[in-house]
């Protein structure tokens, strides 16, 4: 364990400031020129300094810290029954005044060596004024993780403070080289940090070394999952309950060479069920096993003749349910073979540029530019019916269930390579490679957007009962995503909605009653959005066909008497002006309104601008609503609903 002393030269080998000071021995004059002084014992015996009266502060002179050294010696030798000897010293340091601050490092299961920045002193734990940094940050990520705190507007002029970010960006990097260069440091303490006029000085450190091998990364190559040409499904049924029936259904408009098989034999959607992969001629590079679970380990030990690539496991029954050894199994075979594996326990997959759909999820998917990875299959089964409702279409899904091997930062990886998708929305309840899944994040082009589970010690455990996987802290994990930029949403819909909208601000409200309208855009600028700002000559456009008391601002009132003519009028109107974003169009129930003519306008004309109906109320709105549903008009049913995923 390191002295003070040694620990003050080992940090300002990384550039880390620290104070003054000087070692002394038990008799040794004593002559400093640093005022006031604090003086602190040096023992190999002594682990808690001011817990035996170890440490002196606001000493003002070399006699002062004589008279303090002779005290300390006969309280701790006296009282504490502690002896002391000649390998035992004095360290006296200059005391430093500022604000106190805090950086240090832990290893964390899932990310490795993580840096913790911000608020210091006795009060860090109940403040909590934190922020996590990834021991491999670049520079824009420290700062858009420091920028969370509220003692980061410290350097950011508040109160006239002179102090740059720079100051922070270099102190996180030297602690990023120390971490990198010292590997078997687990834990990193310093507390308090001071923030003076000279920049960030250390004044006290504890460090917490530990030895452990290092794990290195599967190197190899992998296989491109993108890529299939010759599908077999294994355990495609022609009992409609079972999963082997959906997935083979769903794959028939497949471009490539599809195969089924089954055991018994017969027939399936017009094609023939083989009774063997051995009835199959070729190779086969993608494979899907809808079979029960003591039969998957001897059927990949027949695909790997085959040169399997990719293996979709969507048989349940493995770790999830304490059956670790065989999925583990699983994990050794796809290394030593070099083919991937997606599952087991998942829904599938699906890859719009070929048409294959391996899941038994819903077979109506619509295309599109979202790449969708779903941990739990019942979430992805979910959101992939709501999609198919309101017209949002797919590039890519994937079903990872209990990811043996395929995880979300690998998939994330191969999407970069997909010209279709363009944003990747992730549901995550467990991570395994957390250092990977941040390296794929920072490396990706494309906006990602993900909802983590597991954020309460009890949903951690479910998640963990789930799919067997380390759920985490969501703290950190939280704070690593936002200092990388992810999109982290804060409900599911959001996934599939937020890829279309984030890059939207400027909204206009079309609606029928102020109060609601009012409401809206309270939401509206919480979620960091703004209102379009109508321009006089598009004030005097609407003054034209609405009545002499409408709004005249945004949002646009148009009176609550306002028919379905009326709320086309004003569409036609709005939807001609440049810079809107998108249209929120507000119905309300009253006597005279028209929900489902109001809505029928949207199926009958085309707009240049995205129009979204809120439909407020019950029995009134009701028809209006199921027209939305039957013609794919994404559509909301309350304010909350159609702001959650701004």
């Amino acid at each position: 364990m390191m002295t003070e002393s040694e620990l003050y030269q080992w940090l300002a080998q990384y550039g880390i400031q620290t104070p003054a000071y000087k070692v002394v021995g038990m008799e040794e004059e004593i002559c400093v020129d640093f005022f006031p002084a604090v003086l602190k014992i040096q023992s190999p015996k002594i682990v808690h300094k001011s817990d035996v009266g170890g440490v002196r502060l606001h000493l003002g002179s070399n006699e002062e810290l004589t008279k303090a050294r002779e005290e300390m010696k006969k309280e701790i030798q006296e009282v504490h029954k502690i002896p002391l000897d000649h390998h035992d010293c004095f360290i006296i340091t200059q005391m430093v005044n500022g604000e106190e601050l805090y950086i240090g490092s832990v290893e964390d299961p899932a990310f490795g060596s993580v840096i913790l920045f911000g608020k210091g002193g006795i009060y860090l734990e109940l403040y909590k004024d934190i922020c996590y940094i990834d021991s491999q940050a670049k520079e824009a990520e420290i700062i858009r993780a420091f920028e969370t705190t509220k003692i980061s507007k410290l350097f950011a002029g508040y109160r006239g403070s002179k102090h740059p970010m720079s100051e922070v960006v270099n102190l996180v990097q030297n602690i990023q080289r120390l971490i990198c260069e010292n590997p078997d440091i687990k834990e990193l303490d310093i507390n308090p940090l001071k923030l003076t006029p000279k920049g960030l000085v250390a004044v006290d450190a504890r460090i917490k070394r530990e030895s452990t091998p290092i794990s290195k990364p599967h190197t190899s190559k992998r296989p491109d999952f993108l890529t299939n040409h010759r599908v077999a499904i294994i355990g495609a049924s022609t009992d409609k309950t079972k999963a082997g029936y959906v997935v083979a259904k769903n794959s028939l408009g497949f471009k490539g060479e599809l195969f089924f098989v089954n055991q018994k034999g017969g027939e399936l959607f017009g094609k023939p069920l083989l009774k063997s992969i051995d009835a199959i001629s070729g190779d086969i590079d993608t494979a899907v096993l809808a079979i029960p679970a003591k039969y998957v380990i001897p059927t990949i030990h027949d695909l790997i003749k085959r040169k399997l690539k990719n293996l979709i496991v969507i048989t349940a029954g493995f770790k999830e349910s304490g059956h670790g050894d065989e999925e583990e199994e699983i994990g050794k075979l796809a290394l030593a073979n070099n083919f991937n594996v997606l599952g087991p326990n998942c829904l599938g997959y699906f890859n719009d540029t070929t048409n294959l759909n391996l899941t038994f999820g819903t077979g109506n998917l619509k295309s599109g530019s979202l790449a969708f990875i779903s941990q739990s299959g019942a979430v992805l089964a979910a959101l992939m019916d709501s999609a198919n409702a309101l017209g949002i279409g797919f590039s890519h899904i994937f079903s990872t269930g209990n990811a043996i091997d395929l995880e979300s930062s690998d998939l994330i990886a191969m999407l970069q390579k997909a010209p279709e998708a363009k944003s990747i929305s992730i549901y995550l309840e467990g991570i395994s490679k957390g250092k990977e899944l941040l390296t794929h994040i920072r490396n990706s082009q494309k906006p990602i957007f993900l909802f983590k589970s597991g954020k309460s010690a009890e949903a951690a455990k479910a998640a963990f009962s789930h799919t067997g996987n380390l759920s985490g802290n969501y703290e950190m994990f939280a704070g690593l995503m936002k200092s990388l930029d992810v999109r982290v949403v804060d409900n599911i819909e959001a996934l599939i909605l937020k890829p279309i909208f984030h890059n939207h601000r400027q909204i206009a409200i079309i609606t029928n009653a102020g109060g609601p309208g009012t409401v809206l855009t309270d939401a509206i600028i919480t979620k960091g959005k703004q209102l379009y700002t109508l321009k006089p000559h598009e004030i005097q456009a609407l003054n034209a066909i609405l009545p002499e008391h409408w709004s005249h601002n945004n949002p646009i009132d148009i009176i609550g008497d306002a028919l379905a003519d009326r709320y086309q009028a004003a569409l036609d109107v709005v939807d001609t002006f440049e810079g809107i974003d998108f249209i929120y169009m507000l119905i309300t129930p009253q006597d005279m309104t028209e929900p489902l003519q109001s809505v029928q306008i949207l199926a009958q004309n085309t707009y240049k601008h995205k129009v979204i109906p809120i439909l407020i109320g019950g029995e009134m709105v009701e028809e209006a609503k199921k027209f939305c549903r039957e013609n794919k008009i994404l559509y909301f049913a309350s304010i909350t609903e159609a702001t959650s995923f701004l």
